[in-house]
């Protein structure tokens, strides 16, 4: 009861630990806006809230012509 077991312990050795070079912490943001410029997208202007809303009431005013043809 009062005897309880001690967690077990791993001998864990990171890859990176191993590496000689190591790189500042400029060098890695230098890197990562590298990265993250390339993958930046354009926007689309059919993605655009105005040209949404535009495309909305151009479909509502359709509707509403072909309903008078209808009737």
């Amino acid at each position: 009861m009062f005897n309880q077991r001690k967690p077990r312990r791993f001998n864990y050795k990171s890859r990176l630990q191993k590496s000689e070079k190591t790189e500042s912490h400029e060098e890695l943001k230098v890197k990562w806006d590298e990265i993250r410029g390339k993958t930046i997208r354009k926007k689309s202007i059919f993605t655009s809230m105005p040209a949404l809303i535009l495309f909305l009431v151009s479909i509502f005013i359709l509707i509403y012509i072909l309903e008078g043809y209808i009737n």
